[in-house]
């Protein structure tokens, strides 16, 4: 029995592809859309420096943690939020909700304004 060809996948968020062209950009693992589907998270077009604020306050957050002495894992747990999340906001290649962002700083004992710059 032949198997069903395997359906492509928003690399977003690994969900069946809608049918939309994605295309990759810079950064690399960033990936720009134009979905309309309300099921994808594929970003749509943004300006470049919203990738540069993203990286940069990913930066930011992983100097908090790791000056906290704290693992990704450790971190994960204590502030709720699954750790492979925490491993897309680290590098930038996701934009965290502000309800995460909110406990990132509470479990960090900074101001929110400090996570954000």
């Amino acid at each position: 029995m032949q198997r069903p060809p395997a359906r492509r996948r928003c690399s977003a968020d690994r969900r069946p592809s809608c049918g939309t062209k994605i295309e990759k950009r810079d950064p690399p693992d960033a990936d720009i859309g134009t979905c309309r589907s309300d099921r994808c998270r594929v970003p749509r077009d943004l300006p470049d420096w919203t990738y540069t604020r993203r990286r940069e306050q990913g930066d930011r957050i992983r100097d908090l943690r790791s000056r906290a002495n704290l693992t990704q894992e450790v971190f994960a747990e204590m502030t709720g939020i699954d750790r492979r999340t925490l491993q897309r906001i680290e590098p930038g290649t996701s934009d965290p909700p502000y309800s995460s962002l909110l406990l990132i700083a509470d479990a960090l004992d900074v101001p929110l304004r400090d996570l954000v710059g």
